[in-house]
């Protein structure tokens, strides 16, 4: 486990978060918070930053953003994976992103390793972000869920 020095102690300066009408706030914070992650997780953090090109801070604030959503903001119903039909289910092993989503998070991307991101476009990469990551996780429940049905064959590694 690492443990977070002084100096790499996460400091979370603000935050956004959409409000109802779909304008963008800022939330002032001085909320300081040290964590004990496992090595490997702290690697992985590390890496991510220095391929973002941001420090470790911002790095962990945008991981937390992407995973955590806002007690405001209901994730969508969906039914279990267990629960599909096997249609359904094999439809869900192939769900993409919309193309224009994707085009926008690899533009977005793009300007973030470039350095011109403004905060309104990082806001929005974390967002599209957040869609890909959620399509991520239900499309691997969706596969796992079709191999354990038989209706097709593991991954190969």
């Amino acid at each position: 486990m690492t443990k977070f020095r002084p100096l790499e102690t996460f400091w979370k300066s603000y935050a956004i978060l959409p409000e109802p009408i779909g304008r963008l706030r800022r939330l002032s914070m001085s909320t300081q918070v040290t964590l004990t992650i496992p090595d490997k997780l702290y690697e992985y953090a590390q890496n991510w930053a220095i391929l973002t090109r941001r420090d470790m801070a911002e790095t962990l604030t945008d991981a937390l953003t992407l995973v955590i959503t806002p007690l405001e903001v209901k994730p969508p119903v969906e039914l279990p994976v267990n629960e599909l039909s096997d249609h359904q289910l094999l439809a869900l092993t192939k769900i993409k992103m919309k193309k224009m989503q994707g085009q926008r998070l690899t533009e977005l991307l793009a300007k973030q390793s470039d350095g011109t991101l403004t905060h309104p476009e990082r806001y929005e990469m974390l967002t599209l972000a957040q869609i890909y990551g959620q399509l991520w996780i239900r499309q691997a429940e969706a596969l796992a869920e079709s191999v354990r049905r038989g209706l097709r064959q593991p991954l190969e590694a």
